[in-house]
């Protein structure tokens, strides 16, 4: 029996995956940002002063994956450290101006991609298909 990749749901999952970070990659140049690092921004615009741990554990990845991101979102002036108030061991990471206006400017840039791709769906079909992912990544989460 042939064995073909195309059969397979991860196979298509990671070509969409690389597909999105390319274009999320190339669209947010113009604000000298990626698509890894937007992520950072995006919790800090839920909730402003987490520590790298907070950020690590939200977005499932590893710690020295966030601190990269971190690095380099610090010096580009986009978020600051500063030393917890009630524990002077932890390091908060903050929001600069810059990094704030960003939010802004990259929300644009989102939901065109998100119209994007899910341009010919309905709203219904919208709606399952990100009840789909949502089930996806928590029976992956569960695999853990």
């Amino acid at each position: 029996m042939e064995h073909n990749p195309e059969q397979h749901y991860g196979y298509w999952i990671r070509k969409i995956i690389r597909r999105i970070n390319n274009i999320y990659d190339h669209r947010l140049q113009q604000y000298d940002l990626t698509g890894s690092q937007l992520s950072v921004l995006f919790q800090l615009w839920k909730k402003d002063g987490l520590t790298q741990k907070e950020i690590q554990e939200s977005l499932n990845i590893r710690a020295a994956s966030v601190s990269g991101l971190v690095d380099t979102l610090s010096n580009k002036g986009f978020i600051v450290r500063k030393q917890d108030t009630e524990d002077a061991r932890t390091k908060r990471l903050y929001l600069t101006k810059e990094g704030m206006h960003l939010q802004s400017l990259t929300m644009k840039i989102i939901e065109e991609i998100e119209d994007s791709i899910t341009e010919g769906f309905s709203q219904d079909e919208k709606i399952i298909l990100l009840c789909w992912i949502k089930k996806l990544y928590k029976n992956l989460h569960a695999l853990e």
